[in-house]
């Protein structure tokens, strides 16, 4: 071994000779390289990379040092751990990078697996790497990798081979994978299969082919058919034969005579073979594969069947085994037999052990020996080395100092050439001198010496080795003599306590003798206790029974708990002088202090908070909920009650169990005495030598008398306190509850006496109450709103003025935080369920949350209705005004209620004439004296008017409707939000009425409801007028008097929360945890509960209406997710559902809907560490928290109706709890009705109802989409068929096959529109929004009359139309016709059939921005139409398509999708690389800074080189720049025509952060680093100019600049990250053009390229055959659902285009003739957070799409005359220019993309012709 170490210390040597030869001979003028460290593999060279590191002079590690294994040098010399994750003890000296990975790993540390390999991976790390199962691990693997995916292995097989895991044969190919030594081979059908396939089809098992074409057949189609000629094989002629049916010659097509065949051969006699002889053949061939297979079979079963065998016989041996270790206990003599035996055994082996020591004492003195002669040898070895340092030493200084002089002087290149001539001179003497053939000739002959100690060394290795082998054999017998001799001890020590336990039995029996006597005479006064006990517990239960009478009587007087509401009068005075105003100066100092925005923030916050709980909400709910409170109050009072009852059953029971008990202890106590009785007759009875024994035990018993008879007193003490202590305390406990249910009994009556008077007059009216505390909240709470509704539309101008001034981050946040807080504020104001009093002279302006768009075909308004009480004289109602809700100009597009004539009047206007609806039926003078419910819709031109008078006393209530029709064509409400209002009560005076309703203001009390599916209240006003506090008091409405559910119910819009805290002060954490709720809702998504402590959280949540459960408690394997996989319970669909969460044994989560079980899910054991909980949302700092984004990705709150929560079955009134927000009271039924649908093109809804389609009718709907195809309505009949749909934009409606279409516009442009069509036996009319697009007679023919019949109809597509494609897009507020029913919309909850339709949520969808660079414009500004489908303000910022702004922190994240679309990254931070010319460049800057200039600027960098920042003018004479050369920053300017160069002496590519400010002023330069290094040159003025002229290039430059005036390698991209660029102080921010720059991520990266949020896509290099046949492959990893993926164009109209819609894949392809498509929708979403494959395949007319394991194709026409059109690809988005009319536009790509291949041949995104927008080459956050 000795000499193997020297060796390896001497190879080196001659290796360094060689290479420093042929070094010298080639005149490199490289560092001279030679290997210090050495190697075990001889003539081994290390890869260019990492074989020759550049030493420092000074710095050269030492000679003959070696590092020990698993450790490697670093440049410094170090000896450093290698980090190859256990899998290798080699890496390579100075990188530290892994050699030799064995387990099958493979990277830099062993990090990964192969390709072939998967494994397990802990801390990045494979474990165990396995072959890829695909099918089989060895015998039959046919993939070039795999990769696991929710918990399953997928494989990306090989060619030929397809599935999950490569079980079969891809199409065109035959065989079994699953069969051993089988595999796929191509289908064989000589050409003669469908043209139209891609590949041959044959049998996927035998290869016979399925379909043989141009008159062929065969098992591979190779001869004609019979009747048939030709060569099917080459030619493909097969023809006819011509011989009237008979045969003829298959080749030359000769007739035959019949039955006659020619002769196969010129030597074979003829042979007639028919066809049953050619089938027979292809049978035989048949059978022949079959048996191969079957043998193949067989063999491995025959396998399988032998190990079955002999686990069988080893079970069998197991069971033997068992059977005789139970036998050892009975073979005590044999053991001893045994050991003596094993003693003599061990003495022999012990001897042995002896003789293999002295062996191995021996191997070791000749190892000794050997390694003394070795340390000779590499003693002469070091000489020879050091030599060899010195030669090192002076090439290396040579080789330095020319580097030196020729960077730090910038030598010219005839100075360079010269010095090589020189340095070449010198190298040619050393060769001449031949300084090594010494050294040479004694490194030979140590060599050999060396080979001779290493044979010897390994004949002692292999004697030692065969001496160890023993050792094992030697230590397992030991270990089985040691294993008995325990179990014979264990054995002995058993018997041992046998033998004791035996006596002490005796013992205690004779001590039992002496004390059972005794005993029993304690037993016997214990008996005389209890009977005393139960006499006392008698008497004790009537007084319960009396106390249970008096409950019942104070039951009935409990409704005087009214003295609580005069408790609450004081307590509303004590709140309401706590409860102050909205500072006035909120303005101001928004305006003057930008910087305390964040602390207005927080006191805008509290304020909302006091505002809505402690003052107008809470109150206004507490003196309407007060019937409410009094229900509650008696209910306690029963329950009191009958908790006393069952206390005093619990005593009674009490008692019978004591009696029980003492009859059972009196019995022990009998047979105990008798046993004592038999024992003294036994021992009188015995021998004298018994009586001996007996006293010696007796003797010994005595010392542990004392002991026992303590024992036995305490446990007659533990006796008496478990029987009679036990009855007394429970009576003592009956006691006191009867005591405190007297108290409470008394203090009720108390209570409720004062209140006895003022409860009646207080039942017949609210006004009778003392309102003054009242009346002053409700004008507090006015003013407040008030003041909040004045003050937010000067707020919003001053925070959009402040907001553009662009200010720190933390000011932008508290701005929108403000935001936040408003939104906040108004939805509270909209949820006062409280009245307001008018007068005829007041007036509301109320601010409207719904949308004007949503508002234009279905309108339902709902409020509850009061009229002043009639004077006796008047007969009927006055003539008064109620609301207007419509234009400005009050001329057309309004709507309004009124009466008049008594009657309520329903007025609306769709801008010609106006429809009054009259409700006759019921006067209004004959309306109750208290609150009613009106109702007024509009669907289309059809109106109705409702009234709902309810009755107090029950829950009846009367109904009256009227219905209006308008007999125009217009239909819609075409209102602007800029020009709507909406009054109510009255109007100001500066407001003119129309005509209709110009009426007196209204008289008496009114309370809004909701306005479509919102709910709104009077108290979210803009103005009011006219309204006196001190005469406008507030009616009071008692809720249950109406029909809706008498349970509190809370209502929840979407925007707000409830807060619990400190649950546990109701309940505690048990071994059962229990939540209950009652949830209502259409929605598909939605947050339920929340709770949070730290990173440890529980969620409940809605996805796509199934239950979710996420929940981390602290668990060592992180976060768990219990989920309705089998889809038991969905629970959109608008009706109750109750849904409880048990959390059992601390370690058990159980799920239960409506009281079925749904699932279970067991984790590690841990309790629930909450005191919080959030109900139905959460604050968006708790949701957008760090540390629960990873794991809740889900944000949306819910919208819908909540009852009925409860902790551990104790109720919470959500409303009382301080922190609610946005929740309001009750369930209003209109916000639960679907009357929208989303649908993605391949959804549908259906229904079957009673409509007359062909013969009289009328039907309309809103749609709104993007896409110019599409089916929007279906319904057939037989061969008849009415149906709706888009055909590029157009309108069609086709009438048993009679079209009629809109003209002159196309209407997918994601814009509202409104269809009605009109069926009639004499006209088919369509009406497109407000104009009648198109009409048609149906010929007289098809007239026909028609029965309505229950048939089916669909909605956005159909099942069986194949004509058009399901529609993409939204449909709403659709109604029919109806024969037996009035019009109203329909709620498509009630349909039947729903197909992947989401019928909450309908996303406002709009054409993509350009988020492309147009040349010479700077920004890209919204359209105008987007204010108003969008809802933005018009003074939003405008969209800015290349600052690479971050999104904003309350952008919604994409529900379906796990990872972010906005990976973590840091602010105003943007990374730059990845491609060559990677930069922004700003043009346009304002100022002149030609004399003097200062730009600073962050960076943060581990490259060595790279271009930071060049501007210069256009021949690029006058310039100034900053980049990177070796680390060190360079800034450099001209000064005429000299330059001016400042470097730094450090090097600042650490991958930390430095701040750089860079000056120039005129001829002096300075360069600021860090704050602290100050750097500054000069040069001699000159009187040239120095003008510039943009663009700043910033990261990089354009190809081709820079070249001039920068060294080659810094001229390229900067490879890092930048911020903050600042000139002369003002932050430059707006670049006009970017390419490739994204923002700067924080986190783990890893190989891809990332296609940002913001907008961007790749050109590829290479031109592409779009025309005929291709292959595209490549992986994605999206973060959203939706964008385009490949893009190629030509300019004749053909294109390919692939892109991703809601997480279905579609290829789009036109060849010339049209466009076809084909789609995959994958089980598995590919927004899961892994990577997925694509590949498009085209051949011809043929197009297949695959996305992973799943494979779909379409076949589109033949182009008769192809044209091959090379075009380039644009990969992650293309310009909306380049779309065709046909081809919708899409948004970019959102994700990631690797592993792309066109044809084979892999695509580098780096060498792309074009990176455009925010992308990232190379580098893509890790998920």
């Amino acid at each position: 071994m000795a000499l193997s170490s020297a060796w390896r210390s001497v190879l080196p040597l001659w290796l360094l000779w060689s290479a420093a030869c042929s070094r010298a001979a080639s005149g490199d003028d490289n560092a001279f390289p030679f290997d210090i460290e050495g190697s075990s593999a001889v003539g081994r060279q290390d890869p260019p990379e990492t074989s020759e590191p550049r030493v420092a002079l000074g710095r050269l590690p030492p000679a003959a040092e070696k590092c020990n294994a698993g450790f490697f040098h670093t440049l410094s010399g170090e000896c450093v751990p290698c980090d190859c994750n256990g899998n290798s003890n080699e890496c390579l000296d100075g990188s530290g990078y892994c050699v030799h990975c064995q387990r099958n790993t493979t990277g830099e540390h062993c990090e990964k697996c192969l390709d072939g390999y998967i494994g397990d991976s802990i801390r990045g790390a494979p474990q165990f790497c396995q072959p890829c199962p695909c099918p089989l691990p060895h015998l039959a693997n046919f993939a070039e990798s795999c990769y696991r995916k929710n918990g399953a292995v997928r494989c990306i097989c090989n060619e030929n081979y397809a599935g999950p895991n490569c079980e079969r044969c891809a199409p065109g190919y035959y065989g079994n994978p699953l069969l051993i030594g089988s595999t796929c081979k191509k289908c064989d059908c000589s050409g003669n299969s469908d043209p139209n396939l891609i590949f041959e089809d044959c049998d996927e098992v035998t290869g016979q082919c399925r379909n043989c074409l141009r008159n062929t057949t065969g098992f591979k189609c190779e001869r004609c058919a019979p009747g048939y000629y030709g060569d099917a094989r080459i030619a493909k002629n097969c023809a006819v034969c011509n011989c009237g049916g008979g045969p003829c010659d298959s080749v030359t097509g000769e007739c035959l005579e019949e039955g006659f065949e020619p002769p196969t051969g010129m030597d074979c006699p003829t042979i007639s073979c028919d066809k049953c002889v050619w089938d027979l053949t292809d049978d035989l061939r048949l059978a022949a594969l079959s048996i191969e297979e079957g043998k193949s079979g067989v063999l491995s079963v025959s396998s399988g069947a032998a190990a079955h065998r002999h686990v069988n016989e080893i079970n069998a041996t197991i069971y033997l085994l068992k059977t005789k270790l139970s036998e050892r206990e009975n073979q005590y003599a044999l053991r001893k037999i045994q050991i003596n035996n094993a003693e003599n055994t061990m003495k022999s082996l012990l001897s042995d052990v002896e003789e293999l020591v002295e062996k191995e004492n021996q191997a070791s003195r000749k190892g000794q020996l050997v390694q003394k002669e070795s340390m000779d040898t590499i003693n002469h070895a070091s000489q020879l080395v050091e030599q060899a340092h010195d030669m090192r030493d002076k090439i290396q200084e040579i080789n330095n100092k020319m580097l030196y002089y020729g960077e730090e002087h910038e030598l010219s290149p005839k100075e360079i050439s010269e010095k090589l001539v020189l340095a070449q001179k010198m190298l040619e003497e050393i060769r001449s001198r031949q300084p090594f053939f010494t050294q040479r000739e004694l490194v030979d002959e140590e060599a050999d010496e060396a080979y001779e100690l290493l044979s010897q060394a390994e004949s002692w290795q292999r004697l030692h080795n065969e001496t160890r082998t023993l050792f094992p054999v030697v230590l397992e017998q030991l270990d089985d003599y040691n294993a008995k001799l325990s179990d014979l001890q264990e054995a002995l020590d058993q018997a041992l306590n046998y033998v004791r336990d035996a006596e002490d039995m005796n013992r205690a029996t004779a001590a039992r003798q002496r004390d059972h006597e005794k005993q029993q005479e304690r037993v016997r006064e214990q008996m005389e206790v209890v009977n005393m006990s139960l006499s006392t517990s008698a008497d004790s239960l009537t007084t319960p029974r009396l106390t249970l009478s008096e409950l019942d009587d104070i039951i009935k007087n409990a409704s005087g708990i009214y003295a609580e509401i005069d408790g609450a009068k004081s307590e509303l005075q004590v709140k309401l002088s706590n409860l102050s105003n909205l500072s006035h100066d909120l303005v101001q100092e928004a305006i003057d202090h930008a910087q305390d925005l964040q602390q207005e923030a927080n006191e805008l916050s509290r304020k909302l908070h006091s505002s809505d709980m402690n003052g107008l909400v809470q109150k206004a709910l507490d003196a309407s909920n007060v019937y409410e409170n009094i229900v509650n109050y008696v209910s306690e009072a029963n329950e009191t009650a009958e908790f006393a009852l069952n206390t005093t059953d619990r005593i009674y029971d009490a008692v019978s169990g004591i009696d029980t008990q003492i009859i059972y202890h009196k019995d022990e106590s009998e047979n105990l005495l008798n046993q004592a009785r038999e024992l003294q007759a036994k021992a009188e009875s015995s021998s004298d030598e018994a009586v001996a024994d007996t006293s010696r035990r007796v003797g010994g018993a005595l010392a542990r008398k004392s002991a026992l008879k303590t024992r036995l007193s305490d446990a007659v003490k533990q006796l008496q306190a478990a029987e009679r202590g036990d009855a007394q305390q429970r009576l003592g406990q009956s006691r006191l509850i009867t005591e405190e249910a007297n108290r409470t009994t008394m203090e009720v009556q108390q209570a409720t006496a004062p209140m006895a008077n003022n409860l009646t007059n207080w039942s017949q009216n609210l006004q009778h109450f003392d309102s003054s505390a009242y009346n002053t909240a409700v004008n507090s709470a006015r003013d407040a709103v008030r003041n909040l509704t004045e003050v937010v539309p000067q707020l919003l101008d001053q925070l959009r003025t402040v907001e553009q001034k662009r200010p720190a981050s933390n000011v932008s946040a508290s701005i929108q935080r403000i935001r936040e807080l408003i939104a906040q504020t108004r939805s509270v104001a909209s949820k006062i369920q409280v009245s307001m009093m008018f007068d005829g002279q007041s007036a509301v302006e109320v601010h409207s949350r719904t949308s004007m768009d949503d508002l234009k075909a279905f309108t339902s308004l709902s409020l509850y209705m009061k009229p002043p009480v009639k004077r006796p004289e008047l007969t009927e109602t006055a003539d008064q005004f109620i609301l207007y809700l419509g234009s400005k100009n009050a001329k057309k597009e309004y709507m309004g209620l009124a009466i008049k004539n008594d009657n309520l009047v329903y007025v609306y206007n769709l801008g010609t004439k106006d429809v009054e609806i009259p409700l006759d039926s019921k006067p209004v003078s004959s309306w109750p004296a208290y609150f009613s419910i009106v109702k007024i819709e509009r669907v289309g031109k059809h109106g109705k008017v409702f009234l709902t008078v309810p009755s107090l006393s029950s829950t009846a209530e009367e109904k009256f409707i009227k219905k209006g029709e308008f007999s125009g064509d217009d239909s819609l409400l075409d209102l602007d939000p800029e020009d709507t209002v909406f009054y109510v009560g009255g109007v100001p005076s500066n407001f003119k009425l129309p005509t209709s309703l110009n009426l007196p203001g209204f008289v008496g009390c009114l309370e809004l409801a909701t306005l479509n599916n919102d709910v709104i209240s009077l108290y979210n006003f803009k103005h009011i007028y006219n309204m006196d506090p001190s005469t406008s008091v507030p009616c009071a409405r008692d809720k249950l008097a109406f029909t809706q559910s008498r349970a509190a119910s809370y209502f929840f819009d979407g925007s707000g929360y409830a807060v619990v805290r400190d649950i546990t002060r109701r309940g505690k954490f048990g071994q059962v945890t229990r939540f209950d709720i009652e949830v209502r809702t259409p929605a598909d998504n939605g947050l339920i509960l929340l709770m949070v402590n730290g990173s440890m959280f529980f969620r409940l949540e809605m996805r796509n209406g199934y239950l979710h459960v996420f929940y981390d408690f602290g668990f060592s394997g992180g976060p768990v997710h219990l989920e309705d996989t089998l889809k038991k319970a969905q629970i959109n669909d608008a009706k109750y559902h109750e849904i409880s969460i048990i959390y059992h044994n601390d370690k058990k989560m159980i799920l239960v809907v409506d009281r079925r079980h749904v699932k279970s899910m067991d984790n590690e054991k841990m309790k629930i560490p909450f005191t919080d909980i959030y109900i139905g949302g959460a604050p968006p700092e708790i949701l957008q928290s760090r540390a629960l984004r990873a794991h809740l990705p889900l944000d949306i709150n819910f919208r819908g109706c909540m009852k009925g929560f409860q902790f551990q079955k104790k109720d919470f009134n959500l409303l009382e709890q301080t922190e609610t927000l946005g929740v309001g009271y009750g369930c209003p039924e209109d916000s639960l009705i679907s009357r929208r649908a989303y649908f993605n093109g391949q959804s549908f809804i259906a229904s079957i109802q009673k409509i007359s389609f062909f013969d009289g009718f009328e039907g309309g709907f809103n749609f709104r989409t993007l896409q110019p195809n599409g089916l929007l309505f279906y319904y057939a009949s037989g061969s008849d068929v009415f149906s709706i749909s888009l055909d590029n934009g157009t309108v069609i409606m086709d009438v048993k096959g009679i079209k009629v279409q809109s003209v002159d516009k196309q209407y997918n442009d994601g814009l509202s529109h409104f269809v009605i069509s009109s069926v009639s036996p004499t006209r088919y009319e369509l009406i497109v929004d407000k104009s009648r697009v198109g009409s048609k007679n149906p010929t007289k023919g098809k007239i026909e009359q028609t029965q309505a019949s229950e048939k089916k109809f669909y909605f956005g597509g159909s099942p069986i139309s194949a004509q058009y494609a399901n529609f993409t897009g939204c449909i709403s507020n659709a109604y029919f016709t109806r024969v037996d029913r009035d019009v109203e919309v329909e709620d498509f909850q009630r349909y039947t059939e729903k197909v992947h339709t989401s019928l909450y949520e309908c996303p406002i969808e709009s054409s993509p921005l350009f988020l492309l660079h147009k040349k010479g414009k700077n920004l890209s500004k919204p359209k105008a139409s987007q204010n108003k489908k969008g809802g933005k303000s018009k003074d939003a910022p405008s969209w800015d398509p290349v600052a690479l702004k971050l999104p904003e922190r309350n952008t919604p994240r994409n529900s379906h999708c796990h990872l972010s679309n906005s990976p973590r990254a840091i602010e105003h931070a943007y990374q730059y690389g990845g491609t060559a010319n990677s930069r922004q460049e700003f043009e346009h800057l304002k100022g002149d800074f030609g004399a003097k200039s200062q730009f600073s600027i962050r960076l943060r960098t581990r490259s060595s080189h790279g271009m930071i920042f060049y501007v210069s003018d256009q021949e690029e004479n006058d310039f100034m720049t900053l980049f990177l050369a070796h680390g060190r920053l360079v800034y450099m300017f001209n000064v005429g025509h000299k330059k001016l160069k400042i470097r730094s002496q450090e090097k600042y590519n650490d991958g930390l952060w430095h701040d750089v400010i860079f000056i120039r002023e005129r001829s002096s330069g300075r360069l600021v680093i860090d704050g602290l290094r100050v750097l500054e040159e000069s040069l001699p003025p000159t009187e040239a100019t120095w003008k510039i002229k943009g663009p700043i290039y910033l990261g990089g430059v354009a190809p081709g600049k820079a070249v001039k005036n920068v060294q080659i390698n810094s001229i390229y991209s900067f490879s890092g990250c930048l911020s903050n660029l600042q000139l002369n102080g003002a932050s430059i921010t707006s670049a006009s053009q970017t390419f490739s720059v994204t923002p700067c991520f924080e986190g783990p990266m890893e190989t891809g390229t990332y296609f940002s949020t913001e907008g961007g896509y790749v050109v590829l290099d290479e031109s592409f055959n779009i025309g005929l046949k291709f292959e595209i492959a490549f992986e994605v990893r999206p973060r959203s659902s939706s964008g385009t993926l490949v893009h190629g164009h030509s300019v004749n109209g053909e294109y390919l285009n692939v892109h991703m819609k809601n997480g279905q894949v579609i290829v789009k392809v036109n060849n010339g003739i049209r466009d076809f498509s084909t789609s995959v929708t994958p089980k598995q979403s590919l927004c899961d957070g892994r990577w997925h494959r694509i590949t498009v395949i085209r051949d011809s007319n043929v197009v297949q799409l695959d996305v992973d394991s799943e494979v779909n194709h379409v076949v589109g026409p033949l182009n008769p005359k192809p044209i091959d059109h090379r075009e380039p690809v644009f990969v992650g988005g293309v310009p909306e220019s380049l779309l065709t009319p046909r081809l919708a536009p899409s948004k970019p790509f959102t994700g990631c993309i690797r592993h792309f291949v066109i044809d084979g041949h892999p695509v580098s995104f780096s060498k792309a012709a074009l990176v455009s927008g925010a992308v990232s080459i190379n580098s893509c956050p890790a998920a």
